[in-house]
């Protein structure tokens, strides 16, 4: 089993005048595709509020803050990719 590093991000939408939320992304194989993860519920007043609230919520897709968010895959076999090719 490895672990792969996961793409998050946290970015900030305005959906109208004075009033923010946060929203986790996810990066797919394709660099250029991202996921929607998590978006927040509740709007702030300010931009800066809404990107700690989302940065907080990052967070809790990170069990070890000192390596930062991994995922582990399970690696196959290559006996197991030879049988699938038979």
């Amino acid at each position: 089993m490895t672990e792969n590093y996961r793409r998050l991000a946290v970015f900030v939408d305005s959906p109208t005048a004075h009033h923010y939320l946060w929203v986790v992304l996810e990066s797919t194989d394709d660099p250029a595709v991202w996921l929607d993860l998590e978006t927040g519920e509740e709007t702030f007043s300010s931009w800066i509020e809404a990107h700690e609230a989302g940065n907080e919520a990052l967070l809790a897709y990170v069990e070890d803050e000192i390596v930062g968010p991994v995922i582990s895959v399970q690696e196959n076999d290559e006996d197991e990719d030879a049988d699938d090719r038979s």
